[in-house]
């Protein structure tokens, strides 16, 4: 299971990916108002993004497979100066 670093890591990215802050991105999900969020996404991604992001269960599950966790890495090198 990810751990709390490895969560901000993805989120901060994520939020990039999206055009909006982490605290944004953070708020949206936690409130479950990610209309403004998803806004520029095709349906079947916004879909799939709330989704995920509703259930506790799926997140750890995508955060867990082994492409996630490569991805996490990489962010985690990428904030402590590597490549």
């Amino acid at each position: 299971m990810p751990d709390q670093n490895q969560l901000e890591a993805l989120l901060r990215q994520a939020a990039k990916q999206l055009g909006t802050s982490p605290e944004q991105l953070k708020n949206a999900a936690q409130s479950g108002n990610l209309d403004r969020i998803v806004g520029g996404m095709n349906a079947g991604d916004a879909a799939q993004f709330r989704r995920v992001l509703s259930d506790p269960n799926a997140a750890n599950k995508l955060l867990s497979t082994p492409q996630a966790q490569k991805l996490l890495q990489m962010l985690q090198g990428q904030q402590k100066g590597g490549k």
